[in-house]
């Protein structure tokens, strides 16, 4: 066999005999590690991502309770104002109310003191009339006499 490009003997055998010690070494020392510690790092990642979920559905969680307290918070707040300005427009009424019954107080008291001094102003003026009456009688009398 000598002359053809390619020679099968011996050599042939060893070669593959070194190739499959060689394979199941590197399987054995490489790939079972490697492939070891990438199911590892698949395992701590979905961890991770486990971990990643559970915190991010708790943040939703924490999301909506506060998206729920501040609605709620408006609506009290909303609450507080309407009831203050309700009170407060009940006051104003009052406030008028007691305002104008002062003022119609005072009007009734101010026409009662002026009607009292119209009385008085009244009797003096007839008091007056009469002594100017009788004063005018007295002079016509007395002319006539």
């Amino acid at each position: 066999m000598e002359g053809s490009i390619v020679a099968i003997d011996w050599t042939l055998i060893v070669q593959a005999l070194n190739f499959l010690i060689f394979m199941i070494l590197i399987d054995k020392f490489l790939f079972k590690p490697l492939l070891s510690l990438t199911e590892e790092r698949e395992a701590e990642l979905n961890g991770y991502y486990r971990e990643t979920e559970k915190i991010r559905t708790k943040a939703n969680k924490l999301l909506e309770e506060y998206e729920q307290i501040l609605n709620d918070a408006k609506n009290k707040s909303k609450q507080i104002i309407s009831s203050a300005i309700n009170e407060a427009k009940a006051v104003k009424e009052e406030l008028i109310k007691s305002a104008q019954e002062e003022a119609k107080s005072k009007i009734e008291s101010a026409k009662d003191e002026i009607w009292t001094t119209f009385e008085k102003e009244k009797e003096k003026i007839e008091s007056e009339i009469e002594k100017i009456a009788d004063v005018i009688v007295e002079k016509i009398l007395g002319k006539a006499a």
